[in-house]
């Protein structure tokens, strides 16, 4: 019997398990069972397997969508900044949060991908692709810090991390680090004059 045509404009079975993907790890977290994420998309198991053969598999595919949208998003928001270096790191930040807040749940799973003892992890490549982006960004719009260029990377290596465990954590994140933003003195002293 032949496959039952697919719609013009509808969503590919990737992208439709990217996004069930998605939702299962934001409600179960990196527990989320493969079934239950072939089951949100209308598929089976062995289906979801074709296309991503491992749960890392699709722990990979889902930051690399992730990190894809933020790295057009930071050249657009970075590019109508014209070279101002507070509205650019400004820009940079409000372009980090902003997807935190659209893609609940996924911080806990960059999470767990970068603790990862895996040693071919592709999560941290990616990540290291990405504060590398932050960091070339940051040194082309100036660094009216003086503080050296290994400082600023580390500094933006921690924002990141910092952000991602503030997500992650959600609630519990006031409990463990007091009301407040946990990076904004950090942000301030390296990268604002």
């Amino acid at each position: 019997m032949a496959r039952p045509r697919t719609q013009p404009n509808a969503p590919s079975t990737r992208s439709k398990i990217l996004n069930a993907a998605r939702i299962e790890f934001s409600t179960q977290g990196i527990a989320a069972p493969l079934d239950a994420i072939a089951k949100r998309c209308g598929i089976r198991r062995p289906s979801l397997l074709h296309h991503f053969p491992s749960k890392q598999a699709l722990i990979a595919a889902v930051t690399d969508d992730i990190l894809g949208k933020a790295r057009e998003r930071l050249i657009q928001a970075v590019g109508a900044k014209g070279g101002d270096y507070v509205q650019t790191m400004q820009a940079i930040i409000r372009v980090l949060r902003d997807l935190e807040a659209e893609e609940q749940g996924v911080a806990g799973v960059l999470l767990h991908a970068l603790m990862s003892s895996d040693t071919d992890n592709p999560v941290s490549g990616k990540m290291t692709e990405f504060i590398d982006i932050i960091f070339a960004t940051v040194l082309m719009a100036g660094n009216p810090s003086g503080k050296p260029k290994v400082e600023l990377r580390a500094a933006i290596a921690h924002l990141v991390m910092g952000e991602l465990t503030r997500v992650a954590l959600a609630s519990s994140a006031d409990a463990i680090w007091g009301e407040g933003d946990g990076v904004d003195q950090l942000f301030r002293s390296y990268f604002l004059p």
